[in-house]
């Protein structure tokens, strides 16, 4: 199974991402939204923490989730490279990510994602074992 493919759209451009449980769909949804933005690889070494959003529903959750990557990214000048989730419910989650610092002489960042949007934003489940997301984020 995929962890995720790219979406293309218009003026933005977006993921889908799947997963055989919601801790699984989110964990790859977070490495799809950086594959956006780099292809360097982080050991997970060097920088960690906790992140707990909470949501009205699954699609905010998750937009808040990756909204909050997007800030430790920003903020903290580091890479993610680990996300684990280690609770999970209908409008609460509680995360751990792992990463490196940003080296800008190894680390090229292809673009830069300001958000991730409400546009056309999804959580589904289509199976008892097959979970999809999709998500649009401003650039």
């Amino acid at each position: 199974m995929k962890r995720f493919e790219i979406l293309d759209h218009t003026a933005d451009i977006g993921i889908v991402a799947w997963g055989r449980n919601l801790p699984e769909l989110f964990s790859n949804a977070a490495e799809g939204m950086f594959s956006l933005i780099t292809d360097a690889k982080v050991s997970g070494e060097g920088f960690e923490t906790e992140i707990a959003v909470e949501g009205e529903d699954r699609v905010e959750l998750l937009v808040n989730w990756l909204n909050e990557l997007l800030y430790v990214f920003e903020t903290e000048e580091v890479l993610p490279g680990d996300f684990e989730i280690k609770r999970i419910g209908p409008v609460s989650m509680k995360g751990r990510v792992r990463g490196g610092p940003i080296d800008y002489t190894h680390h090229e960042l292809k673009r830069e994602i300001k958000a991730c949007t409400y546009y056309q934003a999804a959580v589904e489940e289509l199976g008892p074992t097959l979970w999809r997301a999709q998500v649009y984020f401003d650039m």
